[in-house]
């Protein structure tokens, strides 16, 4: 495949307590464009697709084991953390807040932020376009330079973007997720975005979410470099959450059914070999 850009990451988002983080600690040292994504939302914290901070935290001890190879971390805030976020700039409660979680993030081992200011996500999405979230927003990505920070672009966070896109002198660890699908798995009907208004530092850089999984990322991948390439963009990720997880049926003595919802590495690992097959990423010497 020939192209101008190039794949950046490799995203795989909702990892949680039903996987051994072990396991994630395999696939990241041998894939270094893999990177893993974890929900963060207190009121959820345990369900499924939203980690306990005891399994970060075991996570992040494992991986800092191996200095070798780092294993790349996204964090995906949502809920109260996203709406202590927006007000980081007006209210100091909010701002301790984000600061003390931002700085444990990056204690663990997470390198990337992306805010998922949409209501599906817990969010409130009133004052989305009002100056001081617009200012909070900009404050809390220019306080973390360490930190590259995600916007979620879809139609419901237009009033977010759109202020933040106005901003002079916007911050370069600030890039664009283009995300109708906010998490629940509704694919690209239309095709994907090639704006270049959303590759808007000098990293050139832009990513892709909704409905990605196994059995349709060939065409996702070839269908969003080309975008990419359309838009200016030096390099792209993809990103996909419904598309690895899976719904295991159990039944007890008593015939009893309980449903569980797992993030599943074995789609994870498909969409890996399908991405090798393309030739954006490679296997292991010892797996080729």
């Amino acid at each position: 495949m020939t192209s101008t850009a190039k794949l950046s990451a490799l995203g795989f988002c909702g990892a949680d307590d039903s996987v051994n983080p072990r396991l994630l600690a395999l696939i990241g040292q041998n894939y270094p464009l893999v990177e893993f994504g974890v929900l963060f939302r207190p009121d959820k914290e345990g369900q499924p697709r939203y980690a306990t901070k005891n399994w970060v935290s075991n996570l992040s001890n494992i991986l800092s084991k191996n200095s070798n190879t780092k294993v790349r971390l996204a964090a995906h805030l949502c809920g109260s953390y996203v709406n202590d976020f927006l007000s980081y700039g007006a209210n100091d409660s909010a701002k301790e807040t984000i600061d003390l979680f931002l700085k444990q993030l990056h204690d663990w081992g997470f390198r990337r932020v992306q805010v998922n200011a949409t209501a599906v996500n817990g969010v409130f999405t009133e004052n989305l376009a009002y100056d001081l979230t617009i200012h909070s927003f900009l404050s809390a990505v220019r306080s973390y330079p360490e930190l590259e920070f995600i916007v979620q672009k879809n139609e419901e966070t237009s009033p977010l973007w759109s202020g933040l896109l106005k901003a002079k002198d916007m911050p370069e660890n600030m890039v664009f997720l283009h995300d109708e699908s906010k998490g629940t798995g509704k694919e690209v009907a239309e095709g994907w975005p090639t704006d270049p208004t959303f590759v808007a530092t000098s990293k050139k850089i832009v990513g892709f979410a909704g409905g990605i999984k196994p059995s349709n990322v060939k065409s996702v991948v070839q269908d969003t470099l080309e975008a990419s390439s359309k838009s200016g963009a030096r390099e792209f990720w993809i990103d996909m959450e419904s598309g690895v997880r899976t719904t295991l049926i159990n039944h007890d003595k008593g015939c009893t059914e309980t449903k569980d919802d797992v993030f599943d590495l074995a789609k994870c690992y498909n969409v890996i070999d399908i991405v090798c097959e393309l030739g954006l990423m490679e296997h292991p010497t010892e797996l080729r």
